[in-house]
């Protein structure tokens, strides 16, 4: 029995409380694979610690794979538990694998966004530093300083006169080796499109009376043409931004030329009036400006009595000869519009000269011509006479429906100066004698001396057959002025160059 008020020993603690009873208790054991153990800290070198130093590698990847798996768990797509996967050799086989299989497909995006921003694609075409200009009434128009380069001489017709050296349709020998690797008969040449985007509408002038042929009222005909051609004339002129040079032809004379040399198969064979104007530029350095103006060449004087007086130097002698004019805004007109030759077109008349070293055949009946005078004439230090055609008339062509059956020459590259230069669209450049102006249109030669002078005291006239290979209507030597112009058809000699190939051509190579 126990005395009243005692304790029992089973109820007396044997040793005293702690101060803080949770002090005591163990920590949480850490994942494995999240930590690094202490011996990582000490050294393992040596062949004979190979194991160990592979032992830790395996801890540490194992270390940046759980890390890597338990980042952002519970958010989003990624489970509350982590994307942990397995452990031990098979999950080290497993993420290897993975990792190389990304980084493959890595490697392989990567490349094929290098290679198709760096590698340039030869059959993509070139971008034109030209603005196309579209609007509601005209097909698309590219606009800056174009180039057709190396076009194919696809006609040389020289059998109007004799020698046939007489007409070249090569550059003159001092000129050819700016266009190489081109043949002599492949030049370049740059033009300038612009555009009158002024709300006057200047550009817009009425054709013309259409000429009758053999019409009794051809005098009146005439002098209402003439008044409207005349008043058309000078409304251009009141245009400051637009001046021809030289001045474009009558409106009689372009139906008449596209109806009878140009083949034009709308029935506004004199084309229609657009707001674009083309200059033909020495090189692609050059713009048409202010400057431009003075140098241009209108001829003076009643020439049908007195022939013009040679282009010279500064030093009297001779200029370069010329294979073709740098005409500046002549305005562009519209052909066949809607039709498959729909195409802007214009022309204009030059004075072609070209040196030679002969302008007659041995003894009268040899047709074989002086070496030195083929291709494009001798040089100006070779030479001894001077040829002019005047009135020579040049034509330039831009075809804008023909992208499904001609393709362009060479390679399209931005590069102005290869083929075919920078002219998107098929172009044909000819240069003929049909057309002019009765009064003013010769072939002659002057003698050139040994210092390069002309002698301008004995001119003689050469033959021109305006019919041979072809036709030839209503020559000038008929005056009759109901045509609306002279010496049309398709005979004559003739050049003509085009930067474009039809494409059943392609198929047959």
């Amino acid at each position: 029995m126990s005395s009243q008020g005692g304790i029992n020993l089973t109820d007396i603690p044997l040793t005293p409380a702690c101060a803080n009873p949770g002090g005591q208790n163990r920590l949480p054991d850490r994942v494995a694979g999240t930590y690094v153990p202490q011996e990582h800290f000490l050294p393992a070198s040596g062949h004979a610690h190979r194991v160990e130093r592979q032992r830790r590698r395996h801890e540490k990847e194992e270390v940046v794979a759980r890390k890597a798996g338990g980042a952002w768990k519970g958010r989003g797509c990624v489970p509350a538990g982590g994307c942990y996967g397995r452990s031990g050799r098979e999950g080290r086989k497993r993420r290897r694998v993975w990792l190389g299989v990304c980084a493959a497909i890595f490697a392989i995006i990567l490349i094929i966004i290098l290679c198709a921003t760096l590698i340039p694609r030869g059959g993509a075409p070139p971008q034109i530093d030209s603005i196309f200009v579209n609007l509601t009434d005209f097909p698309p128009m590219p606009t800056g300083v174009l180039s057709v380069v190396g076009p194919d001489n696809t006609a040389a017709v020289t059998g109007c006169s004799s020698p046939s050296t007489v007409w070249s349709c090569a550059l003159p020998k001092e000129e050819q080796e700016s266009v190489a690797p081109f043949r002599p008969n492949q030049p370049t040449f740059v033009m300038q499109i612009q555009w009158d985007n002024s709300t006057r509408n200047l550009w817009n002038v009425p054709n013309g009376e259409i000429p009758v042929p053999g019409s009794k009222t051809t005098k009146r005909n005439v002098k209402r043409g003439s008044l409207i051609a005349r008043a058309g004339a000078f409304i251009r002129r009141q245009n400051p931004a637009f001046k021809p040079s030289p001045k474009a032809p009558t409106f009689q004379e372009m139906y008449f030329l596209g109806n009878t040399t140009d083949g034009i198969v709308s029935s506004e064979k004199g084309g229609e009036p657009t707001p674009f104007f083309l200059s033909i530029l020495k090189s692609a350095n050059e713009t048409v400006g202010p400057n431009a103006m003075d140098r241009r060449q209108d001829s003076s004087g009643d020439i049908s009595v007195n022939l013009p007086a040679p282009d010279l130097e500064a030093d009297g002698t001779g200029a370069p000869a010329q294979l073709f004019p740098n005409a500046v805004q002549q305005p562009v007109r519209l052909y066949d519009r809607g039709l498959p030759t729909e195409h802007y077109g214009f022309y204009t008349y030059f004075k072609r000269t070209i040196y030679l070293k002969s302008v007659t055949t041995l003894n009268g009946s040899d047709e074989t011509d002086v070496p030195l005078d083929e291709n494009g004439g001798s040089r100006r230090s070779e030479a001894k006479f001077l040829v002019t055609w005047s009135q020579t008339r040049f034509l330039v062509q831009i075809w804008t429906r023909s992208d499904n059956n001609t393709q362009l020459l060479g390679t399209r590259n931005r590069a102005s100066s290869e083929q075919p230069g920078t002219m998107p669209y098929p172009v044909t450049i000819k240069t003929d004698t049909h057309g002019g102006q009765s009064g003013e249109k010769f072939v002659w030669h002057w003698p050139v001396n040994d210092r390069q002078g002309i002698d301008t005291s004995e001119p003689k006239l050469l033959p021109n057959d305006l019919s041979f290979g072809g036709t030839r209507v209503n020559p000038r030597k008929n005056d009759d002025t109901s045509f609306g112009g002279f010496d049309g058809g398709t005979g004559g000699c003739r050049c003509e160059w085009a930067n474009f190939i039809a494409k059943r051509d392609t198929n047959t190579n």
